[in-house]
């Protein structure tokens, strides 16, 4: 892996900015170039009382569904909803609040399976949705999909406010096992509950329907 310097300094993960936005990730071509290693910790406030504050859990190491330690390759920005738990068992849905370079954390870590069932964290997560309308449906049938999560080869990834855009054709899906139905955007910024959520990979899905989604 390569290594990012200005000057003679890497950067720190919260110390890159697109605007207000942290950087996460930066790449040379399909070579990752930042960060080369992650340390630090996240606090964050608890889904269920959004009062209380969680002690700080690692950036660096995450726990995977076999209850592993693995290690972590993003850093999740502000207002990022995860699973934290100290078992891969119980886990407990937080709202990352900071990126704390010199905090000891606690023994927490993040779920690196987190939000396959999106379902667990709606407390974390204002109704920010797509309008769409489902490709091919006699009568028309509008749906809305979640503005914060969609899949990625069947996993579960974080987007951004803005991703898609009216008229976009995309699949969509209940959750990552489903098979997916396409939907054409027709609002963005919505605010109602989201029943569906995006997935680019291409999945099994009715070509004739989006064909006709396509050529509206």
């Amino acid at each position: 892996m390569a290594d990012l310097k200005f000057g003679n300094t890497t950067p720190t993960a919260g110390n890159i900015k697109v605007g207000s936005d942290d950087v996460s990730r930066i790449y040379q071509g399909t070579t990752k170039v930042w960060p080369s290693s992650i340390n630090g910790s996240y606090t964050g406030v608890f889904c269920s009382n959004p009062n209380v504050v969680t002690r700080p859990f690692s950036a660096s190491k995450g726990l995977d569904a076999g209850g592993n330690e693995v290690d972590l390759t993003e850093i999740f920005s502000n207002g990022t909803v995860v699973e934290i738990t100290t078992t891969g068992v119980v886990r407990t849905c937080v709202t990352i609040t900071d990126f704390v370079e010199n905090a000891t954390p606690g023994p927490s870590k993040i779920y690196t399976p987190t939000m396959n069932n999106f379902n667990d964290c709606t407390d974390c997560l204002p109704n920010r949705s797509y309008r769409a309308e489902v490709c091919g449906a006699s009568p028309p049938q509008t749906v809305y999909v979640s503005g914060y999560y969609a899949f990625s080869n069947r996993q579960p990834i974080y987007i951004d406010a803005g991703e898609y855009q009216v008229d976009d054709v995309l699949l969509a899906r209940t959750d990552g096992q489903s098979i997916g139905i396409c939907v054409k955007i027709t609002a963005v910024g919505q605010n109602n509950t989201s029943t569906l959520f995006f997935d680019d990979d291409g999945g099994t899905y009715p070509q004739s329907a989006c064909n006709q989604c396509i050529n509206d």
